[in-house]
């Protein structure tokens, strides 16, 4: 029932934290616990405070929590999670529980920090979870520098209501983000730990329906939860050679549309503890590489610009090819209507005759003919230096109306027209 985590340490110490809790009978058999009730068993008695105690020098100590979790300073059924990314040395984050005063929700998030021993506290804003007990949490980091914190399950402070969803707390930015992802079945009371690189183990629980003794509905009891695709294993199988995590995509959206410096923080030391470092999200640092959008309030330059460089070059490439292909496509027709256009024989050629469309549109294979000299009275005025014939150049030459326009043949080289007679030479 208490809320426990640890400091990471290379070195191999570190220092780790237990949260509130209880006691009875049952985990101490000395307690001078009693109760009023007729069964005595189940009595137990709040915990007050914070423990900790150092791996190195193996010594524990006492910090008093009544400020943070008033008025006794008791937690039961909350969570604790270390968070190495941010503050000068990492922060740890309490969530959720039951305090002296109820329920403590999911609207302020409160931390500490191990190097200064200080507490601190944050508003959040997206949809926070219904206010809850008894749930399992655990976080991971992601190459973007955000971190997302993963609850699941839980129940209200009277037992009356069971969870079954995933929510999302997402640092820097104290944003809550709802799932639609839901387990077989609601549970409370159980635990989860991160395994491998992406998946949330959870064991252990029960529902609102179901005693501790009965079976877990759960394969081998089991349940495996993808924190980027954000799915259950329905078979409760574990994928060891799972990629490395990416924070979800809507996620990822959300820091896109937001300033986060603009945010409502608690005091400007909180917000220099979590925005010391740029968050951005790119084709570099997230595996579904999202085409960047415009925001209200721009986030680092360094992130649009590697999506633009990219899809520049790819936009191009594409437009390219495609004119090249239709280049070639345009010549292959070309060349396939030329050698496929019918053309006349020398057999056609010399005999005048034809089968087809070799005489309509070809002019050399006219017959052969002089022009008329008499015909009706239509006239055409020839210039003196085209159609001059005999002395008398304003002769008016007449054309026969009745027949078809004829032209001359050109097959055997230029035609002039003699200047010394009348008659028509080639």
């Amino acid at each position: 029932m208490a809320a426990f985590t640890a400091t990471h340490d290379s070195s191999g110490g570190g220092v780790a934290f237990v949260i509130g809790g209880m006691t009875s009978i049952e985990s101490d058999p000395d307690s001078s616990n009693y109760s009023p009730v007729a069964n005595p068993h189940w009595y137990r008695t709040p915990i007050p405070g914070m423990v900790s105690y150092d791996m190195k020098s193996r010594t524990f100590s006492r910090t008093d929590t009544s400020a943070v979790m008033p008025p006794l300073g008791t937690l039961i059924g909350g969570r604790a999670h270390f968070v190495p990314q941010f503050g000068s040395n990492g922060l740890m984050l309490v969530l959720g529980g039951k305090a002296d005063r109820g329920i403590l929700d999911f609207n302020n998030i409160t931390f500490y920090d191990p190097k200064t021993g200080q507490w601190g506290w944050q508003n959040t804003v997206g949809y926070a979870p219904t206010d809850r007990f008894r749930f399992c949490m655990v976080g991971v980091a992601s190459p973007a520098g955000t971190y997302e914190l993963f609850i699941y399950g839980g129940a209200n402070q009277v037992f009356s209501e069971f969870y079954d969803d995933i929510c999302i707390l997402s640092l820097p930015g104290f944003v809550w983000l709802k799932t639609d992802a839901h387990s077989v079945e609601p549970h409370a009371d159980q635990d989860c730990v991160l395994v491998g690189k992406r998946q949330m183990l959870m064991v252990g629980g029960h529902s609102q329906n179901q005693s501790l003794r009965d079976k877990d509905p759960l394969p081998r009891g089991l349940g495996i939860f993808d924190l980027t695709d954000l799915v259950w294993n329905k078979a409760g199988n574990y994928d060891a050679d799972a990629e490395d995590y990416r924070t979800p995509k809507f996620v990822e959206e959300w820091y896109q549309d937001k300033n986060l410096s603009a945010l409502s923080w608690s005091s400007d030391e909180v917000k220099r503890m979590f925005l010391k470092s740029p968050v951005p999200f790119n084709a570099t640092t997230s595996g579904s590489a999202p085409t960047s959008i415009a925001t209200s309030a721009p986030g680092p330059d360094s992130g649009q610009q590697s999506s633009v460089s990219k899809a520049g070059p790819i936009a191009g490439g594409v437009v390219g090819g495609a004119v090249i292909l239709c280049l070639l496509s345009g010549l292959a027709y070309c060349l396939w209507r030329k050698r496929s256009k019918p053309s006349p024989s020398d057999e056609e050629l010399q005999s005048g005759q034809s089968n087809g469309n070799a005489l309509k549109h070809s002019p050399s294979l006219k017959p052969k003919g002089e022009l008329p000299t008499e015909g009706p009275a239509t006239e055409m005025y020839t210039s003196p230096d085209e159609l001059a014939c005999g002395e008398s150049i304003n002769e008016r030459w007449e054309l026969d109306a009745s027949s078809q326009p004829r032209e001359l043949d050109i097959s055997h080289g230029a035609c002039e027209l003699g200047a010394e007679n009348r008659e028509v030479t080639r």
